[in-house]
């Protein structure tokens, strides 16, 4: 049996991620037993929450509820952007994660994007062939380190091609 707990902070060491199910469960493995358990999460939703749990077989760990519909891949990918909105200027990013439906990266320039920003982005993947990706996305967050963007949608789907089996990797 596995008791859940909140409020718990613990070391990075005996730290797990799990995905919340649509109906906000989810299955928390434990690290060292491999014990599985479904438990309902409905009461984390809209926080970004860990929770400390203690296994059966004694073990404390923690794990962090994510409730994306979608799974985001992290990267460390070297590309550049052209800012339509703002007289196409240009700089260098790193893709920080990506997924089917957008992407977060850093720049130095990262305090001159706003908002519905519209960037064309190029970045190669770190795959075997080294795939080279150019989007069109839109600026949906622009946070004081990073900014995060929403993949255009023009007939293409984000996730055809190289990069579609690259975050499914």
């Amino acid at each position: 049996m596995l008791i859940i707990k909140k409020d718990a902070i613990m070391s990075q060491a005996k730290k797990t991620k799990t995905y919340v199910r649509p109906d906000n469960t989810a299955v928390i493995t434990c690290p060292d037993c491999g014990r599985q358990k479904t438990a309902p999460v409905a009461s984390f939703k809209g926080i970004k929450s860990s929770i400390k749990i203690k296994c059966a077989c004694k073990n404390t760990f923690t794990v962090d509820l994510e409730f994306r519909k979608r799974v985001r891949k992290s990267t460390n990918l070297r590309g550049t952007y052209l800012n339509h909105s703002q007289k196409n200027s240009r700089g260098a990013l790193v893709v920080k994660n990506i997924s089917v439906n957008g992407l977060e990266f850093s720049s130095i320039d990262v305090h001159n994007f706003k908002v519905d920003d519209e960037l064309t982005i190029e970045f190669t993947l770190d795959d075997e062939q080294r795939s080279e990706i150019k989007k069109h996305v839109i600026v949906r967050d622009a946070r004081k380190n990073s900014i995060g963007c929403e993949f255009e949608r023009s007939g293409e789907f984000a996730f055809d091609g190289p990069l579609g089996f690259y975050i499914m990797s």
